[in-house]
């Protein structure tokens, strides 16, 4: 989540007379995901265009203190009326040994090894700080053939006791998924921001006037990402400048 300068969606609830927080709402720090809460440097809400070193402080402090209130309330309101977890928790458990019981046969032709150099190269090439929209749909066309492969994949160890591979293979598809939509978003996103430098032309010198400049207009909003069998579905969401309005930063 670090190096993606974003993380889980959390959710928040508004003071509409104060415009802050409404501590204790079970709602503060909550995702989409019922009963499911996330601070520190897995959620979104602090690391915004720029991931600076010092957020991570902040998002481990704020949500860390918003969120302990806002478990408790929910345990209260919501989790005490519900039935015991156990049979959920077992058939989690089961679905996960079958599926890397899956992975342990994969015999395809694909080296995950290899599949995950080309997305490093291509990702480090194309989306880091320097984002241009003919490489990012290069890479986007990239990673879906990646995500092709991966469904080819065979494993180089084949041992049956503590084979890491197996476990890498599944993160290396969540990878593959975290990656188109970072480059998704770049995509989509008109203007230069933060870390975010979008130019027109990566032939002509990098400078201001090549890049596409800021547009609060248009893009002062938060990109979500939802997971769909087709790919990440982008919305938006727009950013409350109600107590602090956004200023030119120079150096």
């Amino acid at each position: 989540m670090h190096y993606s300068m974003g993380g889980l969606w959390v959710d928040f609830q508004k003071d509409e007379k104060t415009g802050m927080l409404v501590e204790g709402s079970p709602r503060n720090q909550a995702t989409n995901v019922p009963g499911l809460y996330a601070g520190g440097e897995v959620d979104f809400s602090i690391h915004g265009a720029n991931r600076l070193g010092a957020n991570s402080l902040v998002s481990c402090l704020y949500a860390g203190r918003i969120a302990g209130p806002a478990m408790v309330r929910h345990g209260r309101d919501v989790a005490a009326k519900l039935p015991a977890a156990d049979g959920a928790l077992a058939a989690a458990r089961r679905k996960w040994e079958e599926e890397f019981r899956r992975l342990a046969t994969l015999s395809g032709p694909e080296n995950p090894h290899v599949i995950a150099g080309e997305m490093g190269d291509w990702m480090t090439d194309n989306v880091t700080v320097i984002r241009e929209n003919g490489k990012l749909r290069q890479t986007e066309a990239k990673l879906e053939e990646l995500a092709d492969r991966w469904n080819r994949i065979g494993l180089t160890d084949q041992s049956g006791y503590a084979n890491r591979e197996i476990s890498f293979i599944n993160q290396l598809r969540n990878m593959l998924v975290l990656a188109r939509v970072i480059t998704r978003g770049a995509l989509l996103r008109e203007e230069s921001r933060g870390a975010h430098f979008k130019v027109r032309d990566l032939s002509a010198p990098i400078d201001e006037k090549n890049a596409l400049p800021r547009d609060d207009a248009n893009f002062l909003k938060t990109t979500m990402a939802t997971h769909t069998p087709d790919g990440p579905q982008i919305a938006y969401a727009p950013v409350d400048t109600t107590l602090i309005k956004p200023r030119v930063r120079k150096y």
